[in-house]
């Protein structure tokens, strides 16, 4: 009787051990970050995969939809960090995030500004379009549109429905005004992370007029009544403090409804 009441004891301690378990790994796993969802959007011009991650513990139901975009140029990789520390946790409670990590991968390869075809993807959008010098460094494309990534920066707008993109360029250290509309979210992140909110020259646009054409923010602005899209353009280097600020500063941009359209 004493054996059978200890084996008894035995397979109870262990039925308990394995329950914790299994309780441990699913609390790691509601904790941890990554993605819930993931969607293909498009391929670049060497048809390399562009997905976007809907970071887990995200809410589908959520009113106001994020999506950051790291990088669009090539040559400035910054942003890519931070879409890295937003993967690192789950989403605020009431939020939806959806990360791009990276819109030009073959760029990012040749580690210059334009894809592949030697376009700069964001001039090459179809609203504000500008024929430009296929030399130049801004160079739009053959047409509106006329690229890969274009339309798979295109297709994710339209299949996620964001309310507020964040897309990140360098080198300039500020936060862009969004074109048609007001500076609220501009604003907002700059305070959150302490980098200035101002408009950016249109001389520095590399374009013949000195005004930005065929830009991803243009095209969603103009596009979208119910979403406001915003350049956040970080420095030559950024430091990794700054980085977790940023993203500190995203997740709070997620869930507040006060800078909405």
């Amino acid at each position: 009787m004493i054996l059978i009441e200890g084996a008894l004891l035995v397979l109870a301690i262990s039925a308990i051990i394995a329950a914790l378990n299994i309780w441990q790994s699913s609390a790691d796993k509601n904790m941890a970050g990554g993605c819930q969802a993931t969607l293909v959007i498009g391929r670049s011009a060497e048809g390399i995969p562009i997905e976007a991650c809907q970071l887990n513990g995200s809410d589908p139901q959520a009113g106001n939809v994020l999506l950051v975009v790291g990088s669009i140029h090539g040559d400035e990789p910054d942003g890519k960090r931070v879409v890295d520390a937003l993967l690192s946790n789950v989403a605020p409670v009431g939020s939806n995030i959806w990360l791009i990590r990276d819109g030009n991968p073959d760029g990012a390869l040749l580690g210059t500004r334009r894809n592949a075809n030697e376009v700069d993807i964001n001039r090459n959008f179809p609203v504000k379009w500008l024929a430009s010098d296929p030399a130049a460094r801004t160079y739009s494309g053959p047409s509106p549109a006329s690229e890969p990534e274009t339309i798979a920066l295109m297709s994710a707008v339209e299949k996620i429905a964001p309310t507020q993109i964040v897309v990140f360029h360098q080198p300039y250290e500020l936060i862009d005004c969004p074109p048609e509309r007001p500076s609220t979210i501009s604003d907002r992140l700059s305070q959150l992370t302490g980098y200035k909110s101002e408009c950016i020259p249109g001389e520095k646009s590399g374009s013949p007029t000195n005004s930005y054409t065929g830009t991803f923010t243009i095209w969603v602005n103009s596009t979208f009544p119910n979403a406001t899209a915003v350049t956040f353009e970080l420095g030559q280097t950024t430091m990794d403090a700054k980085i977790t600020t940023i993203s500190q500063a995203l997740r709070v941009l997620a869930v507040e409804k006060a800078y909405l359209p």
